[in-house]
């Protein structure tokens, strides 16, 4: 009898290791994949809102954000200042797993504004901070809300 059960018992441990290892081949699989350019579209489009800074100033505020066909993210900021309506491309934009970082140039070129968000659903907010070109020290920090446009939620 304990013949029979030694070749039986070994069976069944050998199938239940291969299935552990099925099992964990199968959720590395699927935890390694990157985003698809699918998860990427709930970011494109104009998100549309204000900003205010903590020196009192404040304004509004509309990103245009796509991809270009290679899949690197573009973008377009316009805000509205003392100065009026200004449009400014951003540059070095990154987002992933819903976070948001970017800069952009002032528009007399001394400056530089870091602008760091999150993206929640139709919610697009966060904070951003200018420094003089060159320098590390921050001379205005402020934050910002968005929503995304209604025209721009079905990806149109």
């Amino acid at each position: 009898m304990r013949s029979k059960l030694f070749p039986m018992t070994r069976l069944i441990v050998s199938l239940i290791g291969l299935i552990l290892i099925a099992l964990f081949a199968a959720r590395t699989s699927i935890a390694s994949q990157p985003p698809s350019p699918a998860d990427d579209q709930q970011y494109v489009g104009t998100w549309v809102g204000s900003y205010s800074s903590e020196s009192g100033g404040a304004g509004t505020l509309t990103y245009v954000l796509s991809k270009d066909a290679k899949g690197q993210w573009q973008g377009t900021v316009i805000y509205t200042n003392q100065d009026g309506e200004q449009k400014i491309e951003l540059k070095a934009i990154q987002i992933a797993g819903g976070k948001f970082n970017a800069k952009i140039d002032s528009p007399d070129g001394k400056a530089e504004v870091t602008i760091i968000g999150e993206f929640q659903g139709t919610r697009f907010e966060g904070t951003y901070s200018v420094s003089e070109k060159g320098s590390t020290e921050i001379a205005e920090k402020g934050t910002w809300k968005t929503t995304k446009s209604p025209a721009t939620k079905t990806g149109q």
